[in-house]
């Protein structure tokens, strides 16, 4: 258990690493902190052979440890900015997934028999239903092994929104099981309507509670500028 946690927390590394080294600030707090290391290293070389030398190395030193201090603020400011920002985006896309969901359940949900020429016309459509609307979650719980996100969506999700991808999974799965072996043509339009109701219910408030995040989020963004100008 213990070496599985820590091939966890190696690999959580190696994904941080990976993502924000594209960083421009990071790379820049990286030169600072090599030159500052070659300054320093240089004027105790020349330290009680050549003290010109030293004093002129140790002032360069100086002022490269001040450069270091204001660049690891801007550094940290441009991760916390990154995160935010990935944050949002990958939210809003989210919601978009979910308003392509809403419009296509919404024709179920307000089944009109007319609006299908027959039977396997409805049934193709409550499949794609199904599909469009396990999709977010697929999403959702797959953001784990995304190595350009520079969070966990599936742990994200479930401590921010109390949802949990894995939980949903086996639900849908469930859902699909029943539509697989559905006869549309023995089902009322009252059951018909309600075959995608948990999900919606389901779907409905995510959604809100992602729509609320990225309004919060956009609060923390306008605080980071704010903050760190």
């Amino acid at each position: 258990m213990l070496k599985i946690r820590v091939k966890m927390f190696i690999k959580k590394i190696k994904k941080n690493v990976k993502v924000y080294c594209g960083l421009r600030h990071l790379k820049l707090l990286i030169i600072i902190v090599a030159l500052s290391i070659l300054t320093l290293c240089i004027s105790s070389f020349y330290h009680g052979k050549d003290e010109y030398l030293s004093s002129i190395f140790a002032n360069i030193f100086a002022g490269l440890v001040t450069g270091i201090v204001l660049s690891l603020f801007s550094t940290v400011k441009a991760f916390s900015l990154y995160k935010t920002e990935a944050l949002i985006d990958w939210l809003n896309n989210l919601h978009n997934d979910y308003m392509n969901y809403n419009k296509m359940s919404r024709k179920i949900l307000f089944y009109n028999e007319d609006e299908f020429l027959t039977e396997e016309e409805l049934y193709n459509y409550i499949y794609d239903v199904l599909c469009c609307g396990n999709d977010i979650n697929v999403i959702i719980s797959q953001g784990r092994f995304d190595q350009s996100l520079p969070f966990n969506s599936y742990k994200y999700l479930k401590k921010h929104f109390n949802y949990d991808a894995v939980e949903q999974e086996s639900i849908n799965n469930e859902l699909r099981e029943k539509i697989l072996i559905l006869d549309v043509a023995k089902l009322s339009a009252k059951e018909i309507r309600g075959i995608f109701e948990n999900m919606n219910d389901s779907l409905f408030e995510l959604n809100g509670s992602i729509l609320k995040e990225i309004e919060n989020l956009k609060i923390k963004r306008k605080a980071i500028n704010t903050f760190w100008m």
